[in-house]
């Protein structure tokens, strides 16, 4: 766990904080806690000092009550404005707003394309060194992401400077209530008018702007798979909320407002069932401040802590500069939040590229290097930097929620935070290959040591107590026994004091897909054989079902 407690940054939120560096003038971030209004506190504070000039330049996220504001910075210092609201018990946090925020891409664009991309299938001559890949045809034989078990499409939120939502080969979110109203109404009543593909947190409307940057990086979290066209992403099918910053280029007050945006449409999904918003599982940060003290980001920090009530986990870019985090400090990576994963870059090798490293702060590596992926006009390129590593981990947070349960959903949506945290500890501490280039006690350690592994992460779901059969139902009745298991091929079944009679036998993947039938008649106590040698290794379930009653029991079964 990252060791930067997060009570410190609580009990300094009522001290002024002064990061000197890239404030905004006449400017502050206000969260003011709940149920509290703004314009009768803004009313109150001019009453009481005139030469403030407060006022409301927008909202950042009205739900949590956070605000950006200006103040008459020619009459009034940013001292006095900051102590303004930090004095007041009706405030949470006060800061200044930054415009030092820059986004973490080393761009190193290769004319020479790629047939194969090496960070999900890596052979050992397609530019790689043939053990460094994220497993990912391993786990697409389990699942290819895109869908719940209870029927809701999957998004992942990417806040980045701008998109080509027209790209062929990415599933952009769609919000059809927006696609079928009437222009310049909010349609669906989120507070955001006309966010038929996202929102331009920047410019404050639907309209986004196209780059580079923000289309690579949705690329890899959800490049549409197998349509014999360009690249697949971590994610076959799932959907890419588009999220815009360019408008506002540098300015934490937009970040924040990105942020704003993805939670109310989690908010609106939660409150309505489903009929609004979108069910954002997690988020991709390719963006931050190099050296940047989060103490002086109190609020961009504690978004985290907001978006994970509503069950969003976030993943973070860090540096792209070999340093340590732990030491020089970062925005978002050394953020304390419980539900930000920070990730570093790494290479075809495994080896560490030049990115920041950090024992408390970075907690795993993602490929990074010379990634292919999706760029403006339907075209396709590669990138490398902490930007590319990012999005393979929020991906795959995508993924690991197509292969839970329906218990497991539905635990999630009564307990977000909890399940959120239960998903993140599945892949910090079971989705990943330890790696030397970051292990806690070399030169440039992380706080796992390891590099994603997307099979090993979705495997992980079945550890779910309540469903550990992922999606196919449990029910225990009589005595039966399967082995071996781990098994190579062939499987015994061994039955006592169960009448004789024809039995199913059926054959699942991890996901619930039937894979194979069969039928054996028991004349006795004894059992019989199964072949399954053929199948790939990994985690099956077996179900073992009584054709005369319909009782029946279900083992999970793991084939090496």
């Amino acid at each position: 766990m990252k060791r930067i407690v997060l009570a410190f940054i609580l009990a300094m939120l009522f001290l002024p904080i002064f990061s000197q560096d890239n404030i905004v003038p006449g400017e502050l971030l206000v969260m003011f806690k709940a149920n509290q209004d703004v314009d009768v506190i803004l009313g109150e504070i001019n009453n009481a000092d005139p030469e403030a000039s407060l006022s409301v330049i927008k909202p950042i996220s009205e739900r949590i009550n956070i605000w950006h504001l200006a103040f008459n910075d020619n009459a009034i210092s940013k001292e006095t404005a900051i102590n303004l609201f930090a004095i007041r018990k009706d405030v949470e946090i006060v800061q200044f707003n930054h415009n030092n925020v820059t986004m973490r891409d080393t761009l190193c664009p290769n004319d020479t394309r790629f047939n194969e991309q090496w960070n999900f299938y890596n052979d050992g001559v397609n530019g790689s060194g043939g053990t460094a890949d994220i497993s990912a045809c391993d786990a697409w034989s389990l699942t290819t992401g895109g869908t719940s078990a209870l029927g809701d499409r999957i998004v992942v939120a990417v806040i980045d400077g701008g998109f080509d939502v027209s790209h062929n080969d990415i599933n952009f979110f769609n919000n059809a209530i927006e696609a079928s109203g009437s222009a310049g109404v909010d349609d669906d009543g989120n507070g955001y008018i006309d966010d038929v593909t996202g929102w331009d947190a920047g410019g404050n409307d639907g309209s986004l702007p196209s780059a580079q940057h923000g289309t690579h990086v949705s690329g890899t979290v959800g490049a549409i798979g197998n349509n014999n066209l360009g690249v697949t992403g971590v994610n076959w099918g799932v959907d890419v909320l588009p999220v815009a910053t360019n408008g506002g280029a540098g300015f934490e007050s937009t970040v924040l407002a990105a942020y704003g945006y993805v939670l109310e449409m989690r908010a609106q999904y939660d409150l309505t069932a489903g009929a609004n918003g979108a069910f954002v599982v997690s988020t991709n940060s390719s963006f931050g401040i190099d050296n940047a003290d989060p103490a002086s980001y109190p609020m961009w920090c504690a978004f985290y802590d907001s978006l994970g009530a509503y069950g969003i986990i976030s993943a973070g870019a860090t540096a792209n500069n070999l340093v340590d985090i732990d030491a020089v400090g970062d925005v978002p990576t050394a953020c304390p939040s419980d539900f930000l994963i920070s990730v570093t870059n790494t290479t075809q090798m495994d080896g560490l590229a030049f990115a920041g490293y950090g024992l408390t702060t970075i907690d795993m590596g993602a490929p990074g290097t010379d990634i292919l992926s999706t760029n403006p006009s339907n075209n396709y390129g590669q990138s490398s930097g902490t930007s590319m590593a990012t999005p393979h981990v929020a991906g795959t947070i995508g993924l690991m929620w197509s292969a839970a349960c329906s218990d497991m959903v539905n635990d999630y949506k009564a307990n977000p935070s909890g399940l959120a945290l239960t998903v993140r500890n599945y892949l910090l501490n079971d989705g990943l290959d330890q790696i030397a280039a970051l292990s806690p006690t070399g030169s440039n350690p992380t706080v796992t040591g390891g590099r994603l592994n997307l099979y090993k992460s979705v495997v992980a779901m079945s550890q779910y107590s309540s469903c550990p059969s992922l999606g196919i139902e449990k029910e225990e009745q009589g005595s039966i026994l399967l082995f071996p298991n781990p098994a190579s091929g062939v499987v015994n079944v061994e039955f006592k004091d169960i009448l004789q009679g024809s039995y199913s036998i059926e054959l699942y993947n991890i996901i619930g897909e039937c894979l194979d039938i069969q039928t054996q008649y028991l004349v006795n106590d004894g059992g019989f054989q199964l072949n399954y040698e053929g199948y790939s290794s990994g985690q099956y379930i077996v179900k073992v079902k009584s054709v005369r009653n319909g009782t029946h029991r279900t083992f999970k079964l793991v084939m090496n």
